[in-house]
């Protein structure tokens, strides 16, 4: 039985039998034995580190041994424990300035509060009912988002509140809600008639004129152009003839009317931007102080529909993937 020993490409040696049977057996040199192997597996030493309350990955915990973890993590949980308590104070005492009427005060407290807990839903509540005074002025809260130019204000509200403490607002002050809804809608109801009637009017006098100024505009530009363009092909024949008089004649004549249709020309266009710009206006209801007012209580109407709409599943199991995705 023939046997060698050769090196690999790592520099291992690696012994090669050939049996009878024309088979080879490949044995590593240098791999460790079974008993050896299992030596080592005894040896490993395996440290838990505890994690910290709602923590996966506490930069804090790196390069500590297991008792400086421990301690570390009992002093946050202290911390925090401290924390959690000053916010339940906080909010007890911004309860009772509610309860006596104190809204200036209680805002502070509840503003105070909000710097103490990451989800604060009670100071969120209680900083808005101090603003709203109960909400007996819900708008306080509305004007906020209404007015933004937030693609979704609605979005952007529950966010800001947190989702808990809008579902406390809309629970417990439902009817307030509901009964400020009503009154933008009864205001409404004859501003919007009133405002879109003059709109109406308005529409048809603004429309007419701007179409007199844009044909006025078109003509006028045609002029023009057709006055450059004999001044230029008139100008253009003059060195080309002997008699080159009727030409230069016909050229100062088509160069004066290019300056004066340019003038029209000018005068006209003003006038079809003026008519442009004010048909424009007309469209905006902003345009106007009655119009501005009817397009606040729209939206603020909107806002309050939509504050107390029930929030679909879909949404909810779109919050939950993305608390998932976090957590991940």
């Amino acid at each position: 039985m023939e046997e060698r020993i050769i090196d690999d490409e790592y520099g291992r040696g690696v012994r090669l039998k050939k049996t009878k049977d024309g088979y080879v057996d490949v044995t590593d040199e240098l791999a460790a034995s079974k008993e050896e192997i299992e030596d080592a597996e005894a040896d490993e030493v395996t440290v838990e580190f505890p994690m910290l309350n709602g923590d996966k990955d506490d930069e804090d915990l790196v390069g500590l041994s297991p008792e400086e973890a421990a301690a570390l993590i009992k002093r946050k949980e202290e911390e925090a424990a401290k924390r959690k308590e000053k916010y339940d104070e906080t909010c007890a005492k911004g309860e009772e300035l509610l309860c006596s009427g104190a809204f200036e005060k209680a805002e502070k407290v509840f503003e105070k509060a909000l710097q103490l807990d990451e989800l604060a839903t009670v100071a969120s509540v209680g900083y808005w009912r101090a603003k709203t005074q109960n909400f007996t002025d819900p708008d306080v809260l509305i004007a906020e988002y209404a007015n933004s130019k937030d693609d979704s204000p609605i979005e952007s509200l529950e966010y800001d509140l947190g989702l808990e403490a809008t579902d406390v607002i809309k629970e417990q002050y439902k009817g307030a809600l509901e009964k400020r809804v009503a009154e933008l809608e009864e205001e409404e109801k004859p501003l919007a008639e009133e405002v879109e009637g003059k709109q109406e009017k308005r529409r048809s006098v603004l429309v007419e004129r701007l179409k007199k100024a844009t044909a006025a505009f078109a003509v006028t530009m045609l002029l023009f152009a057709a006055a450059v363009v004999l001044t230029v092909v008139f100008a253009c024949k003059i060195p080309t003839v002997r008699d080159s008089l009727g030409y230069i004649v016909a050229t100062a004549v088509c160069g004066g009317l290019s300056l004066v249709t340019f003038i029209v020309f000018l005068v006209f266009t003003k006038k079809f931007i003026d008519a442009l710009r004010m048909h424009l206006k007309n469209e905006k209801l902003s345009s106007t102080e009655d119009g501005l007012r009817l397009q606040t209580i729209r939206s603020y109407k909107a806002l309050y529909l939509a504050l107390l709409a029930e929030r679909t599943q879909e949404t909810d199991e779109d919050e939950e993937d993305e608390n998932d995705e976090d957590d991940e």
